[in-house]
């Protein structure tokens, strides 16, 4: 897995943070009593991990880079461990579910990553908080920032490519909900904040982004302009302002449940 975060994550807590709603679906798709022991793959901060550990579960957050470890919150059921799922040399059978939320992208290898996962797991279930990379339908933060366009193709995996990857030759079940963006997510990830755009403007949010990161500074630039010219003198309103009449947005984000 990478450590990318080492880089850009050095404010990450200041907005992202565990959406409850996000939260029940990774317990309702993992399907455990407490105190089951959890597997969190690409746990970042430990948003999700410290919101099942104060659940009841056992949680052990793997995470690479130092810098969002350094971040993490302490509970008694939570434990961190320095390395990645491509990595962990943990037996068979050592948890009882796993999850990852938004780190699939982050994977080196995220077949290797999967199937360790399952494999450490005990064949399941693995719940993913993921983004489909080949979702149709346009989104006005593309306008402003078109590279998006490019970084968003190569964000992992396709979901067919996921299914297929698990079902042969994993021999495993791969199930898949939609989840549209409600208004008010607390974990402000890419697209959380479709229905406030003067959100992007601030650094802080865009910290907390790594699409950002990757966008090179002319467009970057060029795209913050437009865009606070578009909110000041009322274009974004004409253009996309029916966005606001909806209390959900499909951005193409999505809960996968994979067991064996």
């Amino acid at each position: 897995m990478s450590s990318h975060y080492d880089t850009i994550g050095k404010t990450y807590t200041a907005t992202r943070a565990a959406d409850p709603r996000i939260v029940q679906w990774l317990v309702d798709l993992l399907g455990l009593t407490a105190p089951a022991k959890i597997l969190d793959i690409g746990a970042g901060t430990g948003n999700y991990s410290l919101a099942l550990a104060e659940l009841g579960y056992i949680v052990t957050a793997v995470e690479p880079s130092e810098v969002m470890r350094a971040q993490a919150k302490t509970h008694a059921n939570l434990s961190f461990h320095t390395t990645s799922a491509e990595a962990m040399c943990s037996p068979d059978n050592s948890f009882d579910g796993a999850i990852m939320t938004l780190c699939l992208h982050h994977l080196k290898d995220w077949r290797f990553g999967v199937a360790e996962a399952l494999r450490l797991s005990g064949g399941g279930p693995l719940a993913i908080f993921a983004f489909d990379t080949k979702h149709l339908g346009e989104y006005w933060l593309y306008d402003y920032f078109p590279q998006f366009r490019e970084i968003d193709a190569t964000f992992g995996p396709t979901m067919n490519e996921l299914e297929q990857y698990v079902v042969a030759p994993l021999d495993a079940k791969f199930e898949r909900f939609p989840f549209p963006l409600p208004k008010d997510l607390v974990d402000h990830f890419a697209s959380a904040d479709w229905a406030k755009p003067e959100v992007y403007l601030e650094e802080k949010f865009r910290k907390g982004i790594s699409s950002f990161a990757k966008l090179d500074e002319e467009n970057l630039e060029r795209g913050l302009i437009e865009l606070q010219s578009d909110l000041e003198n009322g274009g974004w309103h004409d253009k996309y302002g029916e966005l606001l009449e909806n209390d959900t947005y499909d951005r193409g984000y999505l809960f996968v449940r994979i067991a064996k």
